[in-house]
């Protein structure tokens, strides 16, 4: 399975991404709902929710907003 590192300076420990948890990302920053997201991942809702708790308490954020801005601020998503 692909993995995509990310480290900067205001995170100088690395978060180990699959392709699914990136595109996750991808898509969390966007205007879709969590079912919508799940729908275009081809996965259940309920494996939305995996995704997002992972990386809630992987990131330590506690909100989609705070995963977006996190998301920004390592450069995983450019606005």
């Amino acid at each position: 399975m692909n993995s995509l590192s990310l480290s900067s300076v205001r995170n100088p420990d690395p978060i180990k991404l699959n392709q699914r948890e990136f595109r996750f990302i991808q898509l969390a920053c966007s205007e879709l709902t969590y079912v919508q997201i799940a729908d275009q991942m081809n996965v259940s809702p309920r494996t939305v929710d995996g995704y997002r708790e992972s990386l809630f308490g992987r990131v330590h954020v506690k909100s989609r907003v705070g995963l977006a801005l996190w998301a920004v601020k390592v450069g995983l998503v450019v606005l």
